[in-house]
């Protein structure tokens, strides 16, 4: 398959297909979608960017954090502990690679930059992580043969040149849920982020599984509310949503959905009037380095971030020297449950009489 004939079955002339290619904005976006849409289907890799793209000539990753939702001056990726924590990691793990790290933040209208990136040969490969990919984009990305790890992205890969990464989200959800269910609890709800995240969707389905499994009841039009993967937006004011609509049904225990939430709930609980545990139990999916510090300290479920940046890191660097990978989808499994001083054992007014 050559782009002569790419062009033939999408009914252009070759000159569009290059365009389409290189990342050229003078290409209608209908026939540019036309032109994709063939190239995918045709698992077209074209000989030019095979050779830009074999990592031989260029030992730069780059590291692309999506971050769609950001308003004006609001520093979103700064204020995340996972991200502080998983770019350190990530710059000593590919240094010992002999590869430098290159990151950027890519905003509503910044996908370009990753074409200009590749197209210039500029990096060997990237991690993509962070808000959602459109799968029109990512479509384009697999067409064009950039290798790319994915993480917390989508389940499973599109094409050959890219890897996803994620953690086991439903076994994080699912710890979540079973310690507050095995210390007594029976009101139990959830704050989370944005419901279109693969981690939300897949924490929330173990967490609704493990109250399931202990015949604990969970309506998700009552013991739910989404918020954004961040401490005010998110976790604070989620929380203040939920609870004043459970004002005269109160529950007994919480579950915050990422560690960026956690310190805005744990805010909200304490401006409500409420104590942490005595009222309310606490238990957070990832970790912070706050949570033990916090008083009381916060119960979390988490894996190794460490692991998470060797994992992106070291899978990338393999696709990008061997020209394949031994698994294109990977879970990491290490979950960790760490309780702490945040819950209790749940009596009922009666057993504490």
């Amino acid at each position: 398959m050559n782009s002569s004939q790419i062009a033939k079955l999408a009914r252009v002339s070759r000159t569009t297909v290059s365009r389409v290619l290189n990342g050229h904005g003078n290409v209608s976006e209908k026939t540019r979608r036309r032109v994709e849409a063939v190239i995918a289907e045709q698992n077209y890799f074209p000989d030019a960017a095979a050779r830009n793209l074999v990592g031989k000539t260029c030992k730069i990753l780059g590291l692309f954090i999506i971050d769609l939702g950001a308003e004006g001056d609001e520093y979103t990726i700064s204020r995340s502990q996972f991200f502080y924590d998983y770019i350190a990691y990530s710059a000593d793990i590919t240094s010992h690679y002999g590869y430098n790290l290159l990151t950027a933040v890519i905003r509503k209208d910044g996908m370009g930059e990753i074409d200009r990136l590749f197209q210039s040969r500029s990096i060997a490969g990237g991690i993509v992580m962070g808000d959602h990919l459109d799968q029109r984009i990512l479509a384009r990305f697999a067409a064009r043969g950039y290798r790319l790890a994915l993480y917390n992205q989508v389940r499973r890969s599109p094409s050959p040149n890219i890897l996803t990464i994620n953690y086991d989200n439903f076994m994080c959800g699912f710890l979540a849920g079973q310690e507050l269910c095995r210390q007594g609890h029976k009101k139990i709800v959830h704050v989370t982020g944005e419901p279109d995240k693969l981690s939300v969707q897949d924490r929330l389905e173990g967490f609704e599984t493990a109250l399931t499994a202990a015949g604990i009841p969970f309506d998700r039009k009552t013991d739910l509310e989404f918020g954004k993967f961040n401490r005010k937006s998110g976790g604070y004011d989620a929380t203040i949503r939920l609870l004043e609509r459970r004002s005269g049904n109160l529950p007994t225990a919480l579950c915050v959905g990422s560690a960026t939430m956690l310190l805005g709930t744990f805010q909200a609980i304490r401006d409500l009037g409420l104590r942490i545990p005595e009222d309310i139990s606490l238990i957070g999916i990832d970790d912070t380095d706050a949570a033990i510090y916090t008083t009381p300290s916060l119960s979390v479920v988490s894996t190794s971030r460490e692991e998470v940046a060797r994992q992106t890191v070291s899978r990338l660097v393999e696709l990008i020297e061997q020209g394949t990978a031994a698994t294109r989808d990977y879970v990491i499994s290490d979950v960790v449950l760490a309780p702490r001083d945040s819950i209790r054992p749940y009596a009922s007014p009666a057993q504490e009489d």
